[in-house]
């Protein structure tokens, strides 16, 4: 299992302050227009509007202090801190490749050849290329969704259940929506 750069503990740093100052200017300036950085945040980090919408002020403010303290060389990352930042490189890759196939359903090596060569110019070349082996399936995802691909993806990569995968990932939000629905997990 790889590490969790310092680089990619400050981008997640960055994505919960990012996520922190919209909601609370939101608070601040309600009904404002804050389409353009959420799209932006939504490109650079596929998942975060979920958590944007989700997870509680309180929440947010506590991981921003928690990358802090890592990324300060206080503490060591936490297990979800290494399996959002895969999850958000392994998303990215499979967006840029599923747009790049668009309704192309059959896929040869000629095909990922060309999806390769396409790369050259791509901001997300080094995410997508993790995709080049597995083209077939983000054409035709499982379920039909491509964050179950991910998911599958990442537990492979850490060595742990898909059930854990998303805990690591998801967590507050899933003990939010069991909560909601009156379930435990």
């Amino acid at each position: 299992m790889r590490e969790v750069s310092l680089v990619e503990l400050a981008e997640l740093k960055w994505k919960y302050e990012e996520m922190l100052r919209l909601r609370l200017e939101d608070e601040v300036h309600p009904g404002g227009d804050p389409r353009r950085p959420m799209a932006a945040l939504a490109r650079r980090f596929p998942g975060a509007l979920r958590e944007l919408d989700e997870l509680t002020l309180e929440a947010i403010r506590g991981r921003i202090s928690e990358l802090s303290r890592c990324t300060a060389g206080e503490e060591l990352p936490a297990p979800w801190m290494m399996a959002l930042a895969r999850f958000h490189q392994l998303m990215r890759g499979a967006l840029v490749a599923k747009k790049w196939l668009g309704a192309r359903r059959g896929v040869d090596s000629a095909l990922a050849e060309t999806f390769l060569r396409s790369l050259e110019e791509s901001e997300r070349a080094e995410d997508a290329r993790a995709w080049v082996h597995d083209l077939a399936r983000v054409a035709r995802p499982p379920g039909g969704r491509l964050t179950g691909l991910v998911f599958e993806r990442l537990s492979t990569e850490l060595g742990i259940s898909p059930s854990e995968a998303r805990s690591r990932v998801l967590g507050p939000l899933l003990l939010r929506g069991a909560a909601r629905r009156g379930r435990s997990l």
